[in-house]
């Protein structure tokens, strides 16, 4: 993506003469991964002429990064340095950003609008009366059940969603056990489950993680992808690993706040690695290299007890075993074959599952694996624009 100057941000607003399509976010839209596809999906249906993800305004970015020919990013408001650490004034800066998005496009020819979360949905439903334009909730998680979700913010967020939610036209969430708890919440409401499968462009040819880290081929390599953050069990993880002589290894693929804890641990633990973040279209590969992947997501709120985590799929395309918590749609895709991976408590449970994995379990959980029908961007997607062509009333333009 490629940024433009001020001067061309004044000349980029959207075309009257158009269809357009907005999706609202507030964040400075960098990993937006799901957006990214959702958006890019839309343009191949020929749904739209124009599709604008609206983001924050950051010091670091450009006001303005074309996509493709009928995609771009605008970000608005007013550039912060950090995130307001108090409730009132993550609120007032939310309120301020909210009304330089009203007044940014509330003259467009905006026929569509995405209210990517709760925060945003005010906005997003001022912005669909002003222009007569359809609404769309379009989740990224359970959006009320989060950590941030609690206390005065919390409470902000329920009146909010319980207020709008009904005069939304389509409301997207990430899974069926999500979906399952929308439609408990709001009776009549029938929401649709997109999941947010990543998108595997080929196979990156990558080096050995065994080869490059050193590890013998009688060690067992378990691996974590992603962040090294709070929420993971990352300290269970090298607690047991540090438990253990050199039979198993584990490596961190990955960067984080945790980042240095994993650096100590491994000065001293010639069994516990730590490799920087890597490209996403290399994930998968490096992977592939592991014998077992470690997807131990605390299900310390409702939003990431129902989650699907991107490791989880990350590791099923790659065709390795992992072991993970009691998350009920990990469980459902990978099916009953793949229960004893289960880890009902990475802190007290985890050390007891590393030892009970040998080489004769992985070869049948790769066997188990290779035969299951995993699910695809692609498969996500039609269902996506099926609801839309339902929604607009015409198929696609293309």
């Amino acid at each position: 993506m490629k940024g433009v100057t001020s001067r061309e941000l004044r000349s980029s607003a959207i075309d009257p003469k158009t269809a357009a399509n907005l999706h609202v976010y507030p964040a400075p839209i960098v990993n937006a991964g799901r957006i990214l596809k959702e958006t890019e999906s839309i343009v191949d249906a020929g749904l739209f002429d124009e599709v604008v993800v609206c983001g924050t305004a950051s010091p670091e970015l450009p006001s303005t990064e074309i996509i493709d020919a009928k995609r771009r990013i605008e970000r608005v408001g007013r550039p912060e340095k950090q995130r307001p650490r108090n409730v009132v004034a993550r609120i007032l800066s939310q309120i301020a950003w909210s009304v330089a998005v009203y007044r940014r496009y509330s003259r467009s020819n905006v026929t569509l609008v995405n209210a990517h979360s709760v925060a945003v949905l005010p906005v997003c439903y001022l912005l669909s009366r002003r222009l007569g334009a359809r609404l769309v909730y379009d989740t990224h998680e359970l959006e009320t059940e989060t950590i941030a979700s609690r206390g005065a913010q919390g409470k902000i967020f329920k009146t909010i969603e319980r207020s709008l939610i009904g005069r939304c036209d389509l409301v997207f969430v990430v899974n069926e056990s999500i979906a399952r708890w929308y439609a408990d919440a709001y009776p009549g409401l029938t929401p649709i489950a997109v999941r947010n499968i990543p998108v595997i462009h080929g196979t990156a040819a990558v080096p050995s993680l065994r080869d490059t880290l050193g590890i013998p081929s009688s060690a067992l390599l378990f691996i974590h992808v992603g962040h090294i953050t709070a929420g993971r069990n990352v300290e269970a993880i090298l607690d047991a690993f540090a438990a253990e002589s050199e039979t198993n290894h584990v490596v961190f693929l990955g960067a984080g706040v945790l980042g240095p804890l994993v650096d100590s641990f491994a000065e001293s633990h010639a069994n516990i690695h730590h490799v920087g973040a890597v490209a996403s279209n290399e994930v998968v590969a490096y992977a592939a290299t592991a014998d077992v992947g470690l997807c131990l997501i605390q299900p310390s709120c409702l939003s990431y007890k129902y989650s699907l985590p991107n490791k989880a799929m990350e590791y099923t395309f790659a065709g390795v075993p992992f072991l993970y918590t009691d998350l009920p749609e990990v469980s459902a895709m990978l099916g009953a074959a793949q229960e004893s991976w289960m880890v009902p408590n990475a802190e007290t449970d985890l050390a007891d599952a590393i030892a009970n994995v040998s080489p004769a379990r992985i070869a049948a959980a790769r066997a188990a694996i290779a035969a299951l029908r995993i699910p695809t961007w692609r498969d996500e997607a039609a269902r996506m624009i099926s609801a839309y062509e339902s929604l607009l009333g015409s198929r696609t333009r293309s």
